[in-house]
């Protein structure tokens, strides 16, 4: 969740949902198209009957994340809403997606509740399209769709739970340590080396997955993995950086 100012219309298309601007990169669009071409196939095999329908089937799961993400960022702007903080722009993008507000009169326990609020609305998804999967005994498409938004819904939640920026769950940290020392800047330094702790881990995890053998790993997913733990690492530095210049003009 950052302040910045947006870049041309002509690389991103918009809309307004609950008065906030959304807008989505040309990059969402592409990853979208990843997902068709690379769930069709999956999709066919599991559903030999429906032929090319297949991939509609995986531009649904395209969509799901979409909704998912769009959830996750809209919770944010309502959260920051309520403690009188206008939201200027949720962006769609290549990682996912951010929401932009004007953050006045911030403390630790406001800025945390809008920072979880993305990952509660996401775990609710994923509990009321588990308790529904249940309730009504789907079948086919529609089973594999709601098993779909299940697992988007968890896996976003949960990811974005993790204690370290550029993740929402950064803000426990943060949040902490400025409770703890009256300084947001010290916080947001800190949030940013447990972001760079966490790639460490992810990325030693997946090193050790691929290097034993105890679970198959395609190479798509350690693209995608290596992919992303560059943006957090990255996103983490920056908190570092600006953490570090505004401590030092304070002195």
């Amino acid at each position: 969740m950052t302040s910045r100012p947006g870049t041309g219309a002509r690389r991103s298309a918009r809309m307004r949902i609950a008065g906030v601007p959304v807008r989505f990169r040309v990059s969402w669009f592409l990853v979208s198209g990843a997902i068709v071409l690379l769930f069709g196939p999956q999709v066919q095999r599991i559903f030999p009957e429906l032929g090319i329908l297949a991939y509609a089937v995986a531009l649904g799961y395209a969509l799901l994340l979409m909704l998912s993400v769009l959830a996750h960022e809209l919770a944010h702007a309502l959260a920051a809403r309520s403690f009188g903080w206008p939201s200027t722009e949720i962006e769609l993008n290549l990682w996912g997606g951010h929401t932009e507000f004007l953050a006045h009169r911030a403390t630790p326990v406001k800025s945390l509740a809008v920072s979880l609020a993305g990952p509660a609305a996401n775990l609710v998804i994923a509990g009321l399209g588990w308790y529904f999967s249940g309730l009504f005994e789907l079948t086919g498409v529609a089973a594999l769709l709601i098993q779909v938004t299940v697992l988007v819904n968890f896996m976003v939640g949960v990811f974005n739970l993790l204690p370290g920026l550029p993740l929402d769950g950064g803000r426990i940290v943060e949040s902490a340590v400025w409770g703890a020392t009256g300084s947001q800047d010290r916080g947001l330094r800190a949030a940013g080396w447990a972001g760079r702790v966490v790639v460490v881990l992810l990325l030693s995890g997946l090193a050790v997955l691929v290097i034993t053998g105890i679970r198959e790993i395609s190479l798509v997913v350690v693209v995608v993995a290596v992919m992303v733990s560059f943006f957090l690492w990255q996103g983490a530095s920056e908190s570092i950086r600006v953490a570090n210049a505004r401590l030092s003009r304070s002195r």
